[in-house]
């Protein structure tokens, strides 16, 4: 019998073909790791400075700016990585569709310590700031995508979660690129203002109760089937 073509370009799996989440989860936790410590080889010691004439003040000022993108990433890189392990927190299984769909995020994030770099470079220019939430507008939206993708073409979630949960999660992360670009606009009036926009956004993710409602059941799930 001939396929149709819904099974041709299904993401779907059987489930006793299902794959573990053990290495994804591990490649993604060492990206992250590695993402985030090379942010500071972007800030650069300044050089030449004489201290007992220029004092220590003016030469933390020499790289204020360094250290303020470097933080604006660090927080939007751990950000994603909370909504990252929240999501793999509800994935029973991985599979081929989720595996590429997670490769091509940290692709995407592993770009954001080469823009840091280049906004601390380009200071107080809007139009480099463009660049930076281009780049951080598609990080959200393909963890939104895989997040989305994960419900409805792959057999991955936990079965029983609520759809109002899976909904709220999916807002949840979408509204990091609408900060984004919110702080795109606010930087062509005052960029070191658009920084503390993009910084606000991991921290309006702080408390998110109805995602979290479930995570006893799923560990109790847990539980029972090791048992």
């Amino acid at each position: 019998m001939k396929p149709s073509n819904s099974s041709l370009f299904s993401f779907r799996l059987p489930q006793s073909g299902a794959l573990t989440l053990d290495r994804l989860k591990g490649l993604s936790d060492g990206i992250v790791s590695i993402v985030l410590t090379i942010l500071i080889f972007g800030i650069e010691v300044p050089k030449g400075h004489n201290f007992a004439t220029d004092g220590l003040w003016s030469f933390v000022m020499k790289f204020e700016y360094q250290m303020t993108v470097y933080a604006v990433s660090f927080v939007l890189i751990a950000g994603y990585w909370v909504q990252h392990n929240v999501m793999f927190h509800y994935f029973r299984n991985a599979s081929r569709g989720l595996t590429w769909l997670n490769l091509l995020f940290m692709l995407l994030l592993t770009l954001l310590p080469f823009m840091t770099q280049v906004i601390g470079t380009y200071r107080d220019e809007p139009r480099v700031m463009v660049l930076y939430g281009i780049v951080n507008i598609a990080c959200g939206c393909s963890l939104g995508f895989m997040w989305w993708a994960a419900n409805r073409l792959m057999p991955v979630v936990w079965p029983r979660i609520d759809p109002a949960v899976s909904r709220s999660m999916f807002r949840r992360i979408m509204l990091g690129p609408v900060i984004t670009v919110v702080a795109i606009g606010v930087a062509f009036f005052h960029v070191r203002l658009s920084h503390f926009v993009l910084m606000s956004t991991p921290f309006l993710q702080l408390s998110h109760r109805r995602v979290d409602s479930h995570w006893m059941e799923v560990q109790d799930e847990d539980s029972t089937a090791a048992e």
